[in-house]
């Protein structure tokens, strides 16, 4: 079997990566890095979804705070695997397997390099997008050598949620097709060339519109975080908040959400309010 540590703390998508690697039988586990528990709603201390399902189905698992150190029971791998980890990789680490470190990356580089590859992709109505394996280097910019790609298409019903799941999944697939060509040496890196659009970080303020066209994108790419959203004024003139939870077929607000009160439908309430455009 091939021995593997993998990195991963992205919601469930890391996991379902994780998952199909071992349902392919194909690698040994050695050890499991997920980022630290955290804070969440109520003060509550918060592990990753990856931690909970080792911990579930007694795989090693190493909710670091730092990566300082390698903690000196993990076994030397073949390969360090990274799957929406998120955080820095220091060379201790990347030198640390016997064949490569190797991050999956949810775009076809040099596309859509960045922390929000799906996202943007619908932002920017990409018809096609994929999963590239790159060699890790020290950077921290999805610069590395291509190992392998390949290609989806993005569906028009297709959300951030729907894209991230087909891509996790199909990274995956990859890996398990490319890691027995890397160890037979069936598998030539290949520099990066040109630039593409960096997908950056989404904020808060990307979901903000000032009126109702090509609202199909937005909430597509954008929901559950941050949201699609804008500001109107009531019968009193007051400065509310009104989220987007869901369109129509005609791309309209279907379902919303005023600041301070329950989700409803738009058309029952737009004669209430004015869009400060």
């Amino acid at each position: 079997m091939i021995s593997l540590v993998f990195f991963g703390s992205f919601q469930n998508y890391s996991t379902l990566t994780l998952q199909k690697l071992i349902d392919s039988q194909l690698f040994k586990i050695n050890a499991v890095i997920t980022t630290h528990p955290k804070p969440g709603n109520r003060g509550l201390i918060t592990k990753t979804h990856t931690q909970i399902f080792c911990e579930q189905n007694n795989i090693p698992v190493y909710p670091l705070d730092n990566l300082d150190t390698i903690p000196p029971e993990i076994a030397k791998p073949d390969f360090i695997f990274v799957s929406g980890y998120g955080k820095y990789i220091p060379k201790p680490w990347l030198d640390f397997p016997k064949i490569m470190p190797i991050n999956a990356h949810q775009s076809l580089l040099p596309n859509y390099a960045g922390r929000f590859p799906a996202q943007w992709a619908i932002l920017k109505g990409e018809t096609k997008t994929g999963a590239t394996l790159i060699k890790m280097t020290e950077s921290f910019t999805d610069k590395g050598e291509i190992l392998a790609q390949s290609e989806i298409d993005i569906l028009s019903e297709d959300t951030s949620e729907t894209l991230y799941t087909k891509l996790y999944d199909l990274s995956a697939s990859l890996f398990i097709e490319t890691a027995p060509q890397i160890i037979n040496n069936l598998v030539t890196p290949t520099s990066q060339t040109g630039t593409g659009f960096y997908a950056r970080q989404i904020t808060k303020e990307d979901g903000y519109v000032t009126n109702f066209d090509d609202l199909n994108k937005k909430i597509r790419a954008l929901n559950p975080w941050p949201g699609v959203w804008t500001y109107v004024t009531d019968k009193k003139n007051q400065k509310l908040v009104l989220k987007i939870l869901s369109i129509n077929k005609n791309n309209q607000p279907e379902n919303v959400l005023i600041s301070g009160k329950k989700p409803t439908k738009w058309s029952e309430i737009k004669s209430y309010y004015s869009l400060i455009n």
